[in-house]
């Protein structure tokens, strides 16, 4: 193997031990990081003596941390006064630091690292200044100061591992004995060198998705018979994630300063039945923003070897997805809701795509350039993104941001035309919130049609329908109604979201109105009496039929205004000709009604009951003015089709 010898020339006889003192660093880097965590929790717990507390079983088991007398520091801990707390083993805990410090020394110390000295200076006062909690009595501060994450504050027991692990990961990076696909790992059986090619084999597969940020360096060791693999995610020094397996059974350790990433991380193993510890938050009391990080492990327990490696390259394809993702969060949550944006994040990342791409695209600033470009005098000014195509609408355009971004530099394509794909997306879906405005009017005329054509049946050749049957049209008209007033308010939701398309309210305002006539119609036919059925029907069912057709022709026109985007000129002439036919109905039936009117009044015998003249009278009315209603609608289709193609 190139460079062995030399390498272990150079270490000298102590040396030849780095592989195993660097996994021995390791795995009491993961120790410190839970005594660390049982203190904090313990102090939490003890400030807030009902506060549910988090026993971290799970996690200081997987360190090697076993004795059961440990849980008892974290629910046993109580206030002694505002300052000082009582953690049962507190003490024994403590007392791990400095032999745990020491080990992670060692193979800096070994190999004489240029760090070293620096590092040791600091090791020592650190050591020197740490509290040993005599009786298991603990003071708040001096936790807070031990968790302490800001360097402007002074050296504490947190920053020095940090510090340390860093410098153990260069370590081994650059005195690792051979590389498998890219990771740089030493000691390691023939069944440990499958298991890290299985992990390789994701990270390698999805690493190009990172689009040149720094990260995913992975490093791996044995002590005793436990693989551990580590990979440094990022640059963040609390975003961590270390492996280790022993058996069949792969337990992961993630520590994260952003809650919703580490749950983000946690949904991506969905399906994978991995035993998650409760994901909790490592935070002391008078510590500034910024130095709360979250510590979680999941424990995968495989059937057999192949399903371990499987678990393995799973797991390695899924770090990439980790990088800048807080980032990514917040350029899409400038344009929707925090939920949508992280979901947005999971699909991507279950695709295979993840966000890199957009933010290398510029992130926010590259869906910004997209609204001045496709939508000027579209949208309102001040009104969200979402808020102007939908919430749906708005979250389907980022899906397709992320993909758009993702596959086009993955295929090398220009930036520019990347950006003109993403500009040409909007402006397709700004035109779909109008189509989408026209949907819900077209249902909406659908129920209007329902409703006039079942009037036009009352008038039958011989009289009206019975009493009996005009009473269920009245109280079906009503709930029609009221279902059409659902679809008025949806419509005018979706009118707030355009800019300059009066016409378009002025539509949905003429449509309700007319549906209103008809239900008013309907109201009055259910009170007609029987002995006037005959008087009322001939001169009516006339003006009844117009109107029925009036409602059809103004649909056939909504229907053509609808696929003008896609043909243009002969759907809008279509919906043009089937305008101008309303119009047409509301003069006919202007004469139909004044017909009906006088025929009435002729037939009525002098002194007769006035109810049923009245009845006529009004029925006229109602019909004639849902005709004048539907004409006004489809004027103000006709005006936003001639805008639209003036455009």
């Amino acid at each position: 193997m190139v460079g062995k010898v030399e390498i272990v020339e150079a270490l000298g006889e102590r040396a030849v031990l780095l592989p195993s003192l660097i996994a021995a660093a390791l795995a009491a880097n993961d120790r410190l990081k839970i005594r660390l965590s049982i203190l904090q929790e313990a102090s939490a717990r003890a400030a807030e003596p009902g506060r549910a507390a988090l026993a971290l079983e799970q996690e200081r088991r997987a360190v090697g941390l076993d004795d059961p007398d440990y849980d008892a520091t974290i629910s046993g801990a109580r206030p002694i006064d505002a300052a000082t707390f009582l953690s049962p083993g507190a003490a024994r805990l403590a007392a791990g630091f400095a032999k745990d410090l020491a080990a992670m020394f060692a193979p800096l110390e070994a190999a004489g690292s240029e760090t070293a000295p620096a590092l040791k200076a600091r090791l020592d006062a650190v050591a020197a200044a740490l509290p040993d909690f005599d009786g298991d009595r603990v003071v708040h501060a001096e936790v807070a100061k031990l968790a302490s994450a800001r360097r402007e504050a002074g050296d504490s027991l947190h920053l020095l591992v940090m510090d340390l692990h860093k410098a153990i990961n260069q370590l081994a990076s650059e005195t690792a004995l051979e590389q498998i696909d890219g990771a740089h790992v030493a000691g390691l059986d023939d069944p440990s060198r499958l298991r890290v090619k299985a992990f390789m084999r994701g990270l390698n597969r999805t690493a190009p998705l990172a689009f040149g940020h720094p990260g995913l360096a992975t490093t791996a060791g044995r002590l005793g018979g436990k693989l551990s693999i580590q990979n440094d995610i990022g640059t963040t020094d609390a975003h961590v994630l270390v492996v280790h397996v022993e058996g069949l059974t792969a337990t992961t350790t993630y520590t994260d300063v952003h809650r919703a990433r580490a749950k983000f991380f946690i949904s991506l193993f969905e399906g994978e039945n991995v035993a998650w510890s409760p994901l909790g938050e490592k935070r002391q009391r008078n510590l500034a923003e910024g130095e709360v990080f979250f510590l979680l492990t999941g424990v995968f327990k495989a059937r057999d070897e192949a399903d371990l490696e499987r678990f393995l390259e799973f797991l390695g394809s899924r770090i990439v997805f980790l990088i800048d993702w807080n980032k990514a969060r917040k350029a899409l949550q400038v344009f929707t809701t925090k939920n949508i944006a992280i979901a947005l994040l999971t699909g991507a990342a279950r695709r295979d795509e993840g966000h890199r791409a957009f933010l290398e695209l510029g992130g926010a600033e590259l869906i910004y350039e997209a609204i001045r470009n496709a939508a000027p005098g579209r949208i309102a000014y001040g009104v969200p993104l979402d808020q102007a195509l939908g919430e749906a609408e708005c979250e389907a355009f980022l899906r397709n941001v992320l993909h758009v971004a993702c596959e086009g530099l993955k295929d090398g394509r220009s930036t520019r035309l990347i950006r003109d794909e993403i500009q040409a997306d909007l402006s397709q879906r700004l035109d779909t919130a109008e189509r989408e405005l026209l949907g819900v009017v077209l249902r909406h005329l659908g129920l209007t049609r329902m409703l006039a054509g079942m009037i036009e049946t009352v008038f039958l050749p011989d009289g009206l329908a019975s009493a009996e049957d005009r009473k269920k049209l009245s109280l079906h008209a009503k709930a029609i109604e009221a279902k059409a007033d659902l679809l008025t308010v949806a419509a005018r939701k979706i009118f707030g979201r355009l800019r300059d398309a009066d016409d378009l309210l002025h539509l949905i305002d003429q449509v309700e109105n007319a549906t209103d006539s008809f239900d008013e119609a309907a109201f009055f036919l259910s009170l007609a009496a029987d002995d006037s059925r005959s008087a009322l029907s001939a001169p009516l069912g006339e003006l009844a039929a117009l109107a029925t057709e009036s409602v059809g022709q103004l649909t056939r026109a909504v229907e053509g205004a609808l696929l003008i985007p896609n043909g243009k000129r002969l759907d809008a002439a279509f919906a043009l000709q089937c305008a101008d036919a309303v119009s047409d109905i509301e003069r006919a039936a202007d004469v139909a009604e004044r017909s009906a009117i006088g025929t009435i009044i002729l037939h009525t015998p002098a002194g007769a009951d006035a109810r049923s003249l009245v009845l006529g009278l009004e029925i006229a009315r109602t019909l004639e003015e849902a005709t004048d209603r539907l004409a006004h609608a489809a004027m103000s289709l006709r005006n936003r089709i001639l805008q639209e193609l003036s455009a």
